[in-house]
C-alpha cells in the first residue's frame, strides 16, 4: 500500500545528484594548493638548518621570515578564493531546492559530470519541452550585455558565463546525440541569484538568461511540440548511466 510519504514525492520532480559539491571541493583544492609550496619550502629550510646545517642562522631567519609573510598573505588570498566558491555552492543548492518542486513530468540532475568530460554541470532538467542545462552565478551587483557579451561591473569575467553554459550544452548535445536522443532540443539556461539583471528572463545569443525566482518559470516553458515521454524517460536512462 502506498503511503502518503511515497503519494506526495510522486507530485513532483525525480531529482538526483548533491548540488554544490563540485564547487567546494574545486574551491578547497584552487585556493589553497600554493600552501603546498609553502610547506615544501618551510621542509627545505628546516633540513638546511638541522641536524647539519648548511645555511648560516641568520640566513635561514630571513628565510623563515619571508616564508611567514608569504605564508599569510596565500592564506588570505586562499579565504576569499574559497569564500567565493562557497557562494557559489549555496547558490547552487538554492536552485536544486526550487527544482525540486517541479512536477512528475521532470527528472533534475545536479552536479552532473561525465567520465572524461570537460564540464561540471549544475543542473540538467529533462521535461515536456526537453533538456535545460542551467549554469547558476550567485553574484552581488549587476550585470549588462554589450554586443552580445557579458559584463559584470564594467568588466568582462575572465570565465564568461555565456561561454561556459555553451560549452556545457555543447557537450551535453555530444552525448545525447551518442545515445541515439539526438532529436530531443536542448535549452542552454543562465540563472543569476542576488544580481541585477536588464531584464528578469532575457535571450541572450540562444541563451537564457533569467534571475533565479523565474527559473521554474522558464523550465515550465511550452514550445510547438512536448517531447514524447519515452524519449524523456531514455534521456533520463542514459544520464543515470552516468551516476552509475
Amino acid at each position: 500500500m502506498e503511503t502518503p510519504t511515497e503519494s506526495l514525492s510522486a507530485k513532483f520532480a525525480k531529482v538526483y545528484g548533491s548540488p554544490g559539491e563540485a564547487p567546494r571541493v574545486l574551491g578547497l583544492l584552487r585556493a589553497f594548493w600554493p600552501l603546498l609550496v609553502i610547506c615544501f619550502v618551510t621542509g627545505y629550510l628546516l633540513r638546511a638548518w638541522f641536524p647539519r646545517p648548511y645555511l648560516s642562522v641568520s640566513t635561514v631567519g630571513v628565510l623563515f621570515f619571508l616564508v611567514a609573510v608569504a605564508a599569510a598573505i596565500l592564506l588570505a588570498w586562499g579565504d576569499r578564493r574559497l569564500g567565493n566558491f562557497l557562494k557559489g555552492a549555496k547558490g547552487e543548492e538554492w536552485v536544486a531546492h526550487e527544482l525540486a518542486f517541479l512536477s512528475s513530468d521532470y527528472t533534475v540532475f545536479n552536479g552532473l559530470r561525465f567520465g572524461g568530460g570537460k564540464e561540471n554541470f549544475d543542473h540538467i532538467i529533462v521535461g515536456p519541452a526537453g533538456v535545460f542545462v542551467v549554469e547558476t552565478k550567485n553574484w552581488k551587483g549587476s550585470i549588462e550585455f554589450r554586443d552580445g557579451k557579458l559584463y559584470a561591473g564594467g568588466k568582462e569575467p575572465s570565465r564568461p558565463p555565456l561561454k561556459q553554459v555553451k560549452a556545457a550544452t555543447a557537450e551535453l548535445v555530444a552525448f545525447i546525440d551518442d545515445a541515439g536522443c539526438g532529436e530531443v532540443p536542448v535549452h542552454s539556461v543562465l540563472c543569476f541569484l542576488g544580481t541585477k539583471l536588464p531584464e528578469e528572463v532575457m535571450n541572450v545569443n540562444g541563451v537564457v538568461v533569467c534571475k533565479g525566482e523565474r527559473l521554474i518559470e522558464v523550465a515550465q516553458e511550452t514550445f510547438d511540440e512536448p517531447v514524447s515521454l519515452g524519449l524523456r524517460e531514455q534521456v533520463v536512462h542514459e544520464l543515470l548511466k552516468v551516476i552509475g
